[in-house]
């Protein structure tokens, strides 16, 4: 049942009957005066019944709860067991002695209905703009990173990820059908639900023969319980079943038993890591090898702001490439009205498609451009290769589109085609290219009887921006800025508690990410807060 916050204060506050038990500049009071009153319940009241079952704890309170977790990086337990001891967390929450407590199951289940929708981004989002207009901050400028948060669960073999989802699966079958389960136990290799279980196998040869044997006994489970019509609608039983089918394939032939293969790699879209945590990806970077999904943050960094916030979050699989991010992030910062004019990013999110996505919409998106060499010394180099952007071109002002006026030789072309794929095919002298000093640096392909560049306006785009970064020291000195996200990602992930979830759902997940945040701004402005205070000048007494 929906309980609204009593907006009557108590004689038995904290700060009423021990008047001083903190000092008036404590963040506490900040808290009270300046945020807890920016918890607009009416946006969450639609999460809970107006009429029957229990009444719940003050909405106002529960997000302050969750937003005191984020900045001290505290479990549920945690949580609670602070509530009962914290004068500060009483004050901050305008909550009577008598009334600190809340349990934590109460604090999760809020917690799960917050996960269905946007709500909690969309309350992150008001409160960022509100404290931008508070503190003054400029938008103009801002930065983005990425970093992985990563599953709690350990990496599994392909041994282990056959083994476990057997067994979860099993454990469900046995404490709702077990019957059932005790008829198909004695059909499988193993007893899987056996009290000393080990995810790994050391003897390589051992291991494989296991995974057949494993690989049989997944398909006799959906052998036997796909057509079920209970058993078939368990998680566990259609996360075996997506297993299977991405790690085995089945051969049938007539008068014999069907023949089961392991596969090389497995096929799919979203290949499951680990049956407890499906939305979880494995990828590598460099040496590193990860489970779990990426984190996008984003904050304000003009040097004239005294304080910058976090404008954007986002989590996404731990595969998603960071330039596919890029318009996203510049779409929900222009709905949430923090549109920036320049957005610095590294090479990951800048590429010749998001520098025109970004200018299309009014956007600069600096950086160095992906996919090139970074190295300086490199570019200075007299017989460097060459790249699009060494051939003169002209770009149409109104449709955007690029022709090649002259190569870097100064040679005109004979024609140029757009092709289908928006490439464009560019035709210059074959015995020119051929005698050409410069042939073998050159983009252009010499053929038999025509010599071509191909070459497209991201292509381009891509190109110039390297150039740009490589030869103008002062726009690398501007783009420089975008190294303080390091330090942003530093903080919302290990400051936070958002380099780990502590969550087996990608839902829960984002919203651990965006608490973080929401934990990090609201840190941020207490601290320009407690400033303001300590600098105000002292009135004269007359």
């Amino acid at each position: 049942m929906y309980r609204p916050t009593s907006t009557q204060s108590s004689l038995f506050e904290p700060d009423v009957m021990f008047p001083g038990v903190l000092p008036k500049d404590d963040w506490s009071y900040i808290f009270r005066d300046k945020i807890y009153p920016l918890i607009d319940e009416e946006k969450f009241k639609y999460l809970f019944k107006e009429k029957g079952g229990a009444p719940n704890k003050s909405i106002k309170l529960m997000i302050s709860i969750l937003i005191f977790m984020a900045i001290e990086k505290l479990t549920w337990r945690e949580a609670e067991f602070q509530f009962l001891r914290r004068i500060d967390w009483m004050i901050a929450t305008s909550t009577a002695l008598g009334d600190a407590f809340i349990d934590f199951t109460t604090l999760f289940k809020f917690y799960q209905r917050l996960e269905q929708d946007d709500t909690a981004y969309q309350f992150f989002q008001e409160l960022t703009s509100l404290f931008i207009i508070e503190c003054g901050v400029s938008t103009k400028k801002q930065r983005v990173d990425s970093f992985f948060m990563l599953g709690w669960l350990k990496i599994l073999s392909r041994y282990g990820l056959f083994k476990e989802t057997i067994r979860a699966f099993l454990l469900a079958l046995r404490k709702h059908k077990p019957g059932l389960y005790e008829e198909i136990k004695a059909e499988l290799s193993r007893d899987y639900l056996e009290k000393e279980f080990d995810l790994t196998e050391k003897d390589k040869d051992k291991a494989n023969r296991k995974i057949s044997e494993m690989a049989r006994d997944l398909y006799i489970l959906i052998a036997a319980f796909e057509n079920h019509h209970q058993v078939k609608h368990y998680e566990g039983f259609k996360t075996l079943k997506k297993v299977f089918e991405q790690q085995c394939s089945v051969t049938k032939e007539e008068a014999s038993e069907p023949k089961i293969e392991i596969r090389k790699k497995p096929v799919g879209d979203k290949i499951i890591s680990s049956p407890h945590n499906t939305d979880a990806e494995y990828t590598r970077k460099r040496k590193q090898t990860v489970v779990g999904h990426k984190a996008f943050v984003t904050e304000t960094c003009d040097s004239d702001n005294e304080v910058q916030f976090i404008t954007d979050a986002n989590l996404e699989t731990a595969k998603h490439a960071d330039s596919k991010e890029t318009l996203k992030i510049e779409e929900r910062l222009e709905d949430n009205g923090t549109k920036p004019e320049i957005l610095y990013g590294d090479a990951g999110f800048v590429n010749g498609k998001t520098i025109l996505e970004s200018a299309e919409k009014g956007i600069d998106l600096a950086g160095p451009s992906s996919g090139r060499s970074q190295s300086i010394e490199n570019f200075e180099q007299d017989d460097r290769p060459l790249d699009t952007a060494d051939f003169e071109v002209r770009i149409d002002d109104n449709t955007k589109e690029l022709e090649v006026l002259s190569c870097p030789n100064k040679q005109k072309p004979l024609d140029q085609q757009r092709r289908d794929n928006g490439h464009i095919l560019v035709h210059f002298e074959r015995e020119t290219c051929s005698q050409c000093s410069i042939q073998d640096r050159c983009p252009v392909n010499i053929g038999a009887k025509i010599s071509t560049l191909t070459i497209s306006e991201e292509q381009y785009a891509g190109a110039a921006r390297h150039q740009q970064y490589m030869e103008d020291s002062d726009y690398r000195q501007e783009c420089g800025i975008r190294a303080g996200a390091e330090s942003l990602v530093n903080e919302v992930a290990n400051g936070h508690g958002a380099r780990k979830s502590r969550h087996r759902t990608e839902k829960r997940s984002r919203l651990q990410l965006i608490f973080a945040s929401i934990g990090c701004n609201v840190k941020r402005f207490i601290r320009y807060q407690a400033n303001c205070v300590q600098n105000q000048p002292e009135m004269a007494v007359v």
